[in-house]
């Protein structure tokens, strides 16, 4: 066999790699990031985002979790700031792309101080006595939970199916009426 006949699958195989490869770039660039820029907002280096982008390495699942809610989040409508980036939070970008992916309307920065918030739905809720577990779902298949006091739990009016907000402060994770 000629290296020209052998070499003719591989190429194959690179063109359509390199096609698939493009549409994360496009992803990448309707939402107005750099790649560096989107590396942090998904928590990974940038020459991770250039080796997807070029069909070197693939994304694992939970990557592929949020670049699905990053495509849809795109559709609705969501853009990175133009010009200037000082002050841009990716983690704040993140939670607006999630909001924006479980349908969810722009979030109010201004209610509180926290600005990583998580808007989703309320999957499941464990009662207890004094503290229950509340998990939201914040992108199909990513969820946050949360213990908080089941006098909160009521006065939100928390229960499975019903809007809420996964808000993280530091280390701690406030459920708050989405």
């Amino acid at each position: 066999m000629s290296p020209t006949n052998s070499s003719a699958p591989l190429r194959k195989v690179a063109r359509k790699t390199l096609a698939k490869a493009s549409i994360d770039a496009r992803l990448r660039e309707r939402l107005g990031l750099s790649q560096s820029e989107c590396a942090a907002v998904l928590g990974v280096h940038a020459m991770t985002v250039s080796k997807w982008e070029r069909g070197v390495s693939k994304p694992n699942e939970h990557q592929r979790l949020l670049l699905r809610a990053l495509g849809a989040a795109a559709e609705a409508g969501l853009r990175a700031p133009v010009g200037a980036r000082r002050g841009w939070s990716p983690v704040a970008f993140l939670g607006e792309a999630l909001a924006l992916a479980q349908g969810g309307a722009r979030i109010d920065l201004g209610a509180l101080s926290a600005t990583n918030r998580f808007a989703g739905k309320v999957v499941e809720v464990a009662r207890g006595d004094v503290m229950s577990k509340v998990v939201v779902e914040i992108a199909p298949g990513l969820r946050m939970g949360a213990v908080i006091t089941t006098d909160s739990v009521d006065r939100l009016g928390l229960v499975v199916g019903s809007r809420a907000q996964a808000i993280v402060k530091a280390t701690e994770v406030i459920v708050g009426k989405g």
